[in-house]
C-alpha cells in the first residue's frame, strides 16, 4: 500500500477523474485566492526530523522539570497506574469515538458509572457523559438557561478568565443572548451579592457562580442566591470536582445546572488538554441538557442492560430541535475519572481532599510570612489554590522566580485588571517539603531584585 502519492499513481489517479493536472482539482476557487507557494522548507527524513524534535524538546521545559504551582482550572495530581492499565484497554483505547447506539455495553456501563459517580459527588438527579471542557459547560449551561425560561439576559462573575469568557461569547453569537458581570467584593474576592439583587429583573435567564472561583476562595454566597432568584431563573454552579471532598454539594443548595473540570480526577493535564468538561442538572430540566446520557435498563430477556437513554445532538436528532451541536466527545477521560474515583473510594478522596486544603494553608501561612507579601489575598476560606498580593510587580516577580526555575504561579491582573498586585499559588500531593521551601526562598529574592 502506498502512504504517500508517487508521479505514476498520480497521473492514474487523475486520469480516473477526467482530469490533466493537479491545478484542474481547484479549477473552482478563483486564480487570485490561490496559494501560489506554500513558504516550507525542504523535505526532510524521519531520522532529520527525529533529531530537529529532540533538540527542541531539549530547550523546552515543563511540569515535570520545574516545581509548578501554577493552577487555574489544571491541577499536577497523581494518578494511580490502574487508571492507565484500564485506559489501555484495546476496547476503550482504539474505538471510534462511541456516539452510536449500538456501542459496546461495556462502553455504556463505563459511562453509566461516570455519570453516577459524578451525580453521587454533585447530589445532582442526571448528568451527561461529557461536554468538551469546563468552558464549553458554561457556554451549553447558558444555552439550556435560556431553552428554560426564554429570557435573553444572563448575569456572570466579574472575576472570569479570559478563556472562559471567549467561549462564552461566541456560544452565544447570534442567539439573542447578552451576558452581564456581577461585581465581586473587593476585599473579600467573592460576589457582590447585593449588587447581584440589584441587577436581577424579569430579563434574567440565570446566573453562574464558581466555587472556588478565580481567586481560589471558596464563596459562601453559593448557599444565598437561589433565594435571590426567582424561580423561572436558572442557577448555575461551576466547580472544582476535587473540592466535593470538603465543601458541600450544589444539589444540596438548590443549584439547576453544575458544570466543572474533571481533569483533577484522573486526568492527566496533557498540555492542557483533551479532558471531559462536567454538566449535570435536575431531572426538571434533563430534557432540555446537552448531550448524551446513558441509562440503565434490561433486554427482552429480562437482564440488566445499558442504552443510550438521552442523545440529543444534530447528528442524532432534527437540527432545530437539538439542544447542542458538539461534534464530538470525552468518552475515554470521562472513563478515566470515573476508574480514578474508583480508586480512592469515598475515604481515599475524602483524605487527599483534607491533604489538599492543609498544604495550601500552610504554604500560604508560610508566603505570609514574607516582607511585602499577603497570603491569602483575601479573607475567607480556600481550597488547594489561594490568592497572593505583593507591594510590587507581580509580573516582574513571576518572570524572576520562573528564571530560577520554579514556576511560581498565575498572573491575575492579566486575567481581571482590577485584581492589581495578585497572583495565585496552587499545590497538590505532587510537591515535596523541599519544593515548598524553593519557592518561598525565591519569592523572597526575587520580590528585592524586582523592587
Amino acid at each position: 500500500m502506498h502512504y504517500l502519492p508517487n508521479h505514476s499513481n498520480e497521473k492514474e489517479m487523475l486520469k480516473k477523474m477526467g482530469l490533466d493536472s493537479i491545478d484542474d482539482l481547484f479549477s473552482d476557487i478563483p486564480e487570485a485566492m490561490r496559494a501560489k507557494k506554500l513558504d516550507l522548507p525542504p523535505g526532510a527524513s524521519e531520522l532529520e526530523v527525529t533529531r530537529e524534535a529532540e533538540g527542541l524538546m531539549r530547550i523546552s521545559k515543563g511540569g515535570g522539570d520545574m516545581p509548578m504551582f501554577l493552577g487555574g482550572g489544571f491541577y499536577d495530581h497523581f494518578i494511580p497506574t490502574i487508571v492507565d492499565n484500564v485506559l489501555s484497554r484495546s476496547e476503550l483505547y482504539t474505538s471510534y469515538t462511541p456516539y452510536q447506539p449500538e456501542m459496546s455495553q461495556g462502553i455504556l456501563q463505563a459511562l453509566f458509572e461516570y455519570q453516577s459517580l459524578i451525580a453521587d459527588l454533585l447530589h445532582m438527579d442526571a448528568v451527561n457523559t461529557s461536554m468538551y471542557d469546563l468552558p464549553t459547560a458554561i457556554g451549553e449551561a447558558i444555552l439550556m438557561s435560556n431553552r428554560i425560561n426564554h429570557r435573553p439576559l444572563f448575569l456572570i462573575p466579574e472575576y472570569i478568565t479570559k478563556d472562559k469568557l471567549c467561549v462564552i461569547e461566541n456560544y452565544i453569537r447570534g442567539s439573542g443572548i447578552r451576558v452581564e458581570k456581577v461585581p465581586f467584593l473587593e476585599n473579600r474576592g467573592i460576589m457582590d451579592l447585593d449588587a447581584l439583587k440589584g441587577m436581577i429583573n424579569d430579563q434574567v435567564s440565570g446566573v453562574y457562580i464558581e466555587t472556588p472561583n478565580l481567586a481560589g476562595m471558596f464563596d459562601p454566597g453559593v448557599l444565598r442566591i437561589r433565594d435571590i432568584l426567582d424561580p423561572r431563573m436558572v442557577y448555575v454552579v461551576g466547580v472544582n470536582p476535587m473540592s466535593m471532598s470538603i465543601q458541600k454539594a450544589p444539589g444540596d443548595y438548590g443549584a439547576d445546572i453544575v458544570v466543572g473540570e474533571a481533569q483533577p480526577i484522573g486526568i492527566p493535564m496533557s498540555y492542557g488538554g483533551p479532558s471531559t468538561g462536567i454538566f449535570a442538572t435536575s431531572m426538571k430540566h434533563v430534557r432540555k441538557m446537552p448531550g448524551r446520557i446513558i441509562g440503565a435498563s434490561k433486554d427482552t430477556e429480562g437482564r440488566r442492560a445499558f442504552c443510550m437513554t438521552l442523545s440529543t445532538r444534530e447528528q442524532h436528532i432534527r437540527r432545530e430541535r437539538a439542544t447542542s451541536n458538539i461534534c464530538t466527545n470525552e468518552a475515554l477521560t470521562s472513563i478515566s475519572a470515573a476508574v480514578y474515583l474508583s480508586t480512592l473510594g469515598k475515604t481515599g478522596f475524602r483524605q487527599l481532599g483534607i491533604q489538599l486544603a492543609s498544604r495550601a494553608r500552610y504554604l500560604a501561612e508560610r508566603i505570609d510570612a514574607l516582607e511585602g507579601f499577603t497570603a491569602p489575598a483575601f479573607d475567607g476560606y480556600f481550597f488547594n489554590e489561594f490568592p497572593v498580593r505583593v507591594d510590587t510587580d507581580v509580573c516582574g516577580l513571576l518572570e524572576a522566580v520562573e528564571e530560577k526555575g520554579v514556576l511560581a504561579g498565575i498572573n491575575l491582573t492579566e486575567e481581571v485588571g482590577s485584581l492589581k498586585g495578585i497572583f495565585t499559588v496552587a499545590t497538590t500531593e505532587m510537591h515535596t517539603h523541599h519544593e515548598y521551601e524553593k519557592l518561598v526562598q525565591y519569592l523572597k529574592e526575587s520580590r528585592e531584585v524586582v523592587s
